[in-house]
């Protein structure tokens, strides 16, 4: 091998060394959170799950929904996190998670009637927020922010 040769070898060699390590160190960056609110219509106001007062079942109610009632809200989320749900209302409202089928993860029916509020631990997958009037006012919100881990 020539001189230029030589140099130029050695120097890819030097770069090549110097750079794994650096990719090797690094790790993929955890998104954002993810934050909004949710708007909530209820005009059925159904108190019978109060009876039972598990804080999983709240929305399971005997009353069907009106066609115009509004109380479930989707999130789908490509990787674990927890998700933390709080309430707005008026009146007495109750709070659910569920999974894809059905199953409640958590819940919160605060009493005396208060803001509810949930934190849950999720992995990826689609899930479901349900915010059900007992005996209050026929609208509400929820803030939720689902914090990747």
């Amino acid at each position: 091998m020539n001189r230029r040769t030589t140099v130029a070898v050695a120097a890819l060699l030097s770069a090549a060394l110097t750079a794994t390590p650096a990719l090797a160190k690094s790790k993929p960056k955890k998104p954002k959170p993810l934050k909004g609110t949710w708007s909530f219509t209820d005009t059925t106001p159904d108190p019978t799950p109060d009876a039972g007062s598990d804080n999983s079942v709240h929305c399971h109610g005997k009353l069907p929904a009106a066609p115009s009632d509004v109380n479930a809200a989707t999130l789908k989320v490509s990787r674990p996190g927890t998700l933390t749900v709080n309430g707005n209302s008026v009146g007495d409202w109750a709070i659910e998670v569920r999974d894809p089928k059905g199953n409640s993860l958590a819940g919160d029916d605060s009493n005396p009637p208060a803001q509810e509020s949930v934190s849950v631990d999720l992995k990826k997958g689609t899930w479901t927020v349900f915010y059900c009037n007992l005996t209050g006012a026929p609208t509400a919100t929820a803030a939720y922010t689902f914090v990747f881990r």
